[in-house]
């Protein structure tokens, strides 16, 4: 099984995946990310162009409740 972690999504492996589309699917996303400083950490991170904030800071957000 074959692990990924991008700022993204954050951690996603090939579990229930075939390995090639998902090592596909991440190139991509390697490819359409930009090197940005997260809204909400100050971290530099590697993400999409649209995105404000890495998965990190979105997926504590969930935890608590929002932004």
């Amino acid at each position: 099984m074959e692990t990924y972690y991008d700022d993204n999504f954050g951690h996603y492996n090939s579990d229930g995946y075939d390995p090639e589309e998902l090592h596909e699917f991440y190139n991509h996303m390697q490819r359409n990310s930009v090197w940005k400083i997260c809204k909400q950490c100050g971290n530099k991170v590697k993400i999409k162009h649209d995105y404000a904030i890495c998965n990190t800071c979105a997926d504590n957000n969930e935890r608590m409740g929002g932004y």
